[in-house]
């Protein structure tokens, strides 16, 4: 199979280039961040994304994407900083680390429905994002969608997932080589409210199972409450305007809880404001361009 994804991708690198745009996206920011109790200190950082894409004579798309950055960004979400420091090896097998060092380079080619990417070490495996390979494979056929990461090297995982979304009714399948691992995912929507459950097999062989019920309301707010290995947690979420407010809880043997809120500065600015049970504290500024 791996021989045949390198002839694969080999034969359609051969074909001929008509055209090619260029194009340019970054995001960055700067505040305050304190984890866990720890006294605020600065943070900023930088990340960079070039992508070249075009068409071929015979119709074939490919486009081709460099990622670099510096610093460190706020992952609002994780309640964590991001580092942008990439890494790269140089010819003579020298590593150099920090600003300005690619962390992801990848070429993507389309044909006949068909996508593949290459990039070395570089393609996350479709389980988690813990490992990664050197080719992902992906299309749709109808309501059905695949999709194939491996390496051309016998210790590179393989990982397979496979989804299905046609009116109300969404899931997928996913699994690896490497262990145990698999997920299954299921959701279905009845109106503004939707079921969705989940029950994933780590590389360990560890199962665990959860569901989920969202009811999102037309006057800006949504709820969700979802079940998990017998913990519960309840998330709220409320937009008016430039503002959004979040706050989720559980009820575990340390009962967590978070609280974030976001103010659209315009522009592609928000301004990010947040805290949790663990004392980890957030303020500051992000932009995308």
């Amino acid at each position: 199979m791996k021989k045949v994804l390198l002839a694969t991708s080999a034969l359609t690198l051969s074909a001929g280039f008509a055209s090619a745009d260029v194009s340019m996206s970054g995001s960055g920011g700067a505040g305050v961040f304190g984890a866990n109790g720890a006294d605020l200190s600065v943070y900023s950082g930088v990340d960079l994304g070039f992508s070249l894409s075009g068409a071929s004579d015979n119709g074939m798309t490919f486009s081709a994407s460099l990622d670099m950055g510096g610093g460190q960004t706020l992952d609002a979400g994780d309640f964590e900083l991001d580092d942008q420091y990439g890494s790269a090896t140089l010819p003579d097998g020298t590593t150099v680390t920090g600003f300005g060092t690619s962390t992801n380079t990848s070429v993507t080619i389309g044909v006949s429905g068909v996508t593949i990417v290459m990039s070395q070490d570089g393609v996350d495996d479709l389980y988690s994002d813990d490992a990664a390979g050197d080719i992902g494979i992906s299309g749709a056929m109808g309501d059905l969608t695949y999709s194939v990461v491996t390496g051309l090297e016998d210790a590179d995982p393989t990982s397979l997932s496979v989804g299905y979304s046609a009116g109300a009714i969404s899931g997928s399948v996913a699994t690896s080589d490497q262990g145990d691992a698999s997920n299954v995912s299921i959701s279905y929507a009845m109106g503004d409210i939707t079921i969705s459950a989940e029950s994933d097999t780590d590389r360990a062989g560890a199962d665990t199972s959860s569901v989920t019920v969202s009811y999102a309301m037309s006057d800006g707010m949504s709820v969700s409450l979802e079940n998990s290995e017998d913990v519960n947690e309840l998330s709220v979420s409320y937009s008016a305007g430039a503002i959004s407010v979040g706050v989720s809880a559980d009820d575990a043997t340390d009962e967590s809880w978070e609280a974030t809120m976001a103010y659209d500065l315009g522009g592609g600015a928000t301004f990010n404001l947040g805290t949790n049970d663990d004392e980890t504290t957030f303020a500051g500024v992000g932009f995308s361009f």
